[in-house]
């Protein structure tokens, strides 16, 4: 990263960490003996920045000024005035900001300074190389089969994974990380969701929707709901897969971005459409069943989950 006065970083914290360390690594390779001064934008006021950048360091020759969390401030137009501003020779400042919409009033600034740089989060499709990325960094290469869990496990939050890279480097002590590893010792800061239950459901996977149920604290009718719903979505999938519809029409009809649709053709294509419509019939007498008190919700998830992974028919193969 170049060496002018004032910049701000832009996005992702992980990512945004390490341009500042860069940044920083190069301003003291140019000047040892500089200041790193780390200040929050919400329990500082510009003014006495301002005050700061214009006075002369007592004991060093220049100072790093590092600003965090400006898009916590209600006041930015004081903020923007700041990066505009001429600084003595030896001082820097850079601001960091998660997140900053496009007309803000810091960012238009530092965007006529051209000193932005966007650093964005990862988009989901290259979230696992990014996390792998995180772990080469921190010595470890992390085996491609536990790229994707790692990402589940935080939520695909490079920061956490690099935690979690620091963690099992300390544990491993420099050898080979092995997929074990990671799936014991990686913690789950993400929320659990029922999707995952949905897919171990129409994918025919007993033993993994089970799994995922386990680590659901979801009421098991809403659980039914929404498997209903899933299995919906794959019985109308199944109907036009049939009939060979395009993909884009198969988008439209079922109310579904084309990445989604994607990964529930193969679950549509493991049922016949009469068994679809058998586990649907048995989902509505369930449902039916379980408001009028006639049988509890946790049985009837069970119900219809059994009923969904049962072994597919010769009908639905191919």
């Amino acid at each position: 990263m170049d060496l002018r006065p004032i910049v701000l970083l832009l996005g992702d914290a992980y990512r945004c960490d390490l341009a500042l360390w860069e940044r920083d690594r190069a301003i003291r390779e140019a000047d040892p003996s500089r200041e790193r001064i780390v200040l929050f934008a919400d329990e500082t006021s510009p003014g006495s920045l301002d005050l700061d950048l214009q006075s002369s360091p007592l004991f060093f020759l220049g100072r790093h000024f590092v600003v965090r969390g400006l898009e916590k401030v209600r006041k930015p137009k004081p903020w923007a005035e700041l990066v505009g501003r001429d600084v003595p020779s030896g001082t820097y400042v850079t601001f960091v900001a998660a997140d900053l919409p496009a007309g803000h009033a810091v960012r238009k600034a530092a965007e006529a300074q051209d000193a932005v740089f966007s650093l964005p989060a990862p988009p989901a499709r290259t979230a696992a190389g990014a996390v792998r990325e995180v772990f080469a960094r921190a010595g470890l290469d992390l085996p491609a089969a536990s790229a994707a869990e790692v990402v589940s496990r935080t939520g695909g939050d490079l920061l956490a994974a690099s935690r979690e890279a620091e963690k099992l480097r300390a544990f491993t002590g420099g050898e080979r990380l092995t997929a074990a590893a990671v799936n014991a010792l990686v913690f789950s800061a993400a929320e659990p969701t029922a999707y995952p239950f949905y897919d171990r459901l129409g994918e025919r996977d007993l033993a993994g929707a089970l799994d995922a149920l386990v680590e659901l604290r979801d009421d098991p009718g809403r659980l039914l709901g929404g498997a209903l719903r899933h299995i919906v979505r794959l019985a109308m999938l199944r109907v036009l897969l049939e009939a060979k519809a395009p993909s884009e029409d198969q988008s439209e009809a079922i109310g579904a971005p084309p990445w989604l649709v994607r990964r529930l053709v193969p679950q549509a294509k493991r049922f016949s459409t009469e068994e679809l419509a058998a586990v649907l019939d048995l989902g509505v007498t369930l449902d039916a069943e379980i408001k009028t008190g006639g049988r509890r919700a946790p049985d009837a998830l069970l119900a219809l989950l059994l009923a969904a992974t049962r072994r597919p028919s010769a009908a639905a193969r191919g």
